[in-house]
């Protein structure tokens, strides 16, 4: 892990993405950035929200806030009423539920509009919208991830073992797919800047080009 941050840091420092400090001859290790490498795709995210038709747990609207903007699981659980403002199209992430003690501002894009009124019509009239803590809630997925299978027969909780960075790897793939097109731009400084503006809504820093591999990755 040092290794990756002093190569991470010698990235951003000389603004080059071909310092490598593993040989080629050598495996790198397993991390948890490696364990984030999977991205939900669509479909299962879509057997995923389809498991969760009829509950009223609050996992069912996790998922969904994850999947619209990126947020992780805790974050969402110290959700506030007011954190979603409609008319500005933003939510505000507190340093409260931040995994990293940093508040950010993250946009609702205009498809998902619907989807934060309907939620803020169901929910408590102020303060926070659950009571539910994030391993709570993370817990009710696994159990929704490890019952639904894939077209194929294969536990989702199986096919991804970390289930909340799926959907954050899936939100950014979607979100980088709007920012700049399908296909990452051969202009690689105009790349990174797109890159950049994703990875601060996901609570994130810029010139982070090894969570770039991570979560853009293929």
């Amino acid at each position: 892990m040092h290794i990756k941050y002093l190569e991470e840091q010698a990235q951003r420092a000389y603004r080059k993405d071909n310092i490598n400090f593993y040989k080629a001859d050598f495996e790198r290790p397993t991390t948890k950035e490696s364990l984030r490498d999977k991205a939900m795709s669509d479909k299962d995210f879509l057997r995923l929200r389809e498991s969760f038709e009829g509950s009223r747990s609050f996992a069912k609207d996790a998922i969904e806030i994850t999947y619209r903007s990126g947020l992780r699981v805790n974050e969402v659980a110290h959700l506030k009423r007011e954190d979603i403002d409609l008319q500005k199209k933003t939510i505000y992430v507190s340093r409260e539920g931040a995994k990293n003690g940093r508040a950010r501002v993250v946009p609702i894009q205009d498809k998902d509009l619907k989807y934060y009124k309907e939620l803020l019509d169901r929910s408590p009239q102020n303060g926070y919208l659950t009571n539910i803590t994030g391993d709570s809630i993370n817990k009710a997925i696994r159990r929704a991830m490890n019952a639904t299978r894939d077209d194929r027969g294969v536990s989702l909780g199986d096919k991804y073992k970390q289930t909340e960075h799926a959907i954050r790897k899936l939100y950014a793939t979607n979100r980088m797919r709007e920012e700049r097109g399908i296909e990452p731009l051969k202009d690689r400084k105009e790349e990174m800047k797109c890159w950049d503006k994703v990875s601060k809504e996901l609570g994130h820093g810029e010139g982070r080009i090894n969570l770039y591999r991570v979560y853009c990755k293929g």
